[in-house]
């Protein structure tokens, strides 16, 4: 642990972070925006006719809960997704340009220390970001409708994203020396993955359902394994997109009660076990930043000629 606080590059950042009024501005701005959204649909629900019969209703209670949590999941996500690549994309870059970098790698300092020290800063804040984004979670908890297991599983996939976005904008910035240029194309990587990723399945979805119907007949068996081809590619699909991943564990919350796996029925009277989007998700993208995290420092510890 001391050997981690000792790192000078973590002290560094962290000290310069909040020291200003930057971030306790950005915290404030935040919270305010999250509250507001929060106080929105309240009203909304406030002013309904539904909403008429009071929060005694265990219905419509549940029903606001379930909203709140949305709203306030889906609103993180929205803020890891451009604060995360602006806070790490220009982590090494930036020091080019303020020609920096060549005094820092003359310096004791390793390449390891300077990537975890710049990665770990921006990830403690953003981490920040979400933890007190807490309370607004617990508010839906508490109207219901929503079980502990899924505060947890959104939480998780949320940290798992800004370990995801972070190590992409860190990533970028290691071998390109413009901070401009690492900025933008962080920002597209971080975009194609929330929105590319559902746009692409969509049309995909679109080509499919148009060929199904010029197939001809399949066998049972043949239909069979198509089936477990296109819930493998689906699943896929769901798992690598953090909105899809959230959606399809919750319909597996509520079809079969369970957020580890499902079965899902074929042709042939059988079922085939699958393991929820939010396991895949995690593994998957865990795996992609320590990867991208790995290069970095190689990039980093290259000599420039």
């Amino acid at each position: 642990m001391n050997r981690f606080l000792d790192n000078p590059v973590l002290l560094k950042e962290f000290r310069g972070r909040m020291r200003g009024g930057k971030a306790f501005i950005l915290l404030t701005i935040y919270l305010v925006l999250l509250s507001g959204m929060v106080g929105i649909v309240l009203l909304s629900f406030t002013l309904t006719e539904q909403a008429s019969y009071g929060y005694g209703s265990s219905g419509i209670s549940e029903y606001i809960g379930k909203v709140l949590f949305w709203v306030v999941a889906g609103s993180e996500l929205m803020m890891v997704c451009f604060i995360a690549p602006a806070l790490t994309a220009g982590a090494i870059s930036s020091e080019h340009e303020r020609q920096t970098y060549d005094l820092l790698r003359t310096t004791l300092l390793s390449a390891k220390s300077l990537v975890f020290g710049k990665f770990t800063s921006a990830v403690s804040f953003l981490i920040l970001l979400l933890i007190v984004g807490f309370p607004l979670q617990s508010l839906a908890y508490l109207l219901g409708g929503v079980a502990i297991e899924e505060v947890l599983i959104a939480f998780l996939i949320l940290v798992v994203t800004v370990l995801l976005f972070s190590a992409i904008g860190l990533f970028v910035s290691s071998f390109t020396k413009h901070n401009l240029v690492a900025t933008v194309v962080s920002y597209v990587i971080a975009n194609l993955i929330v929105f590319g990723v559902p746009a692409f399945a969509y049309t995909a979805l679109i080509f499919i359902a148009g060929t199904s119907l010029s197939m001809p007949t399949l066998t049972t068996m043949q239909e069979t394994l198509v089936t477990i081809l296109l819930i493998i590619a689906a699943w896929v699909f769901v798992a690598i997109n953090p909105i899809a991943a959230a959606i399809g564990t919750e319909v597996m919350l509520i079809t079969e009660q369970s957020a580890i796996y499902a079965s899902i029925p074929l042709p042939n009277s059988w079922s085939f076990p699958l393991i929820s989007p939010w396991i895949g998700y995690v593994l998957f993208y865990l795996l992609v930043s320590l990867v991208l995290i790995f290069f970095s420092i190689r990039f980093v510890k290259r000599v420039d000629k």
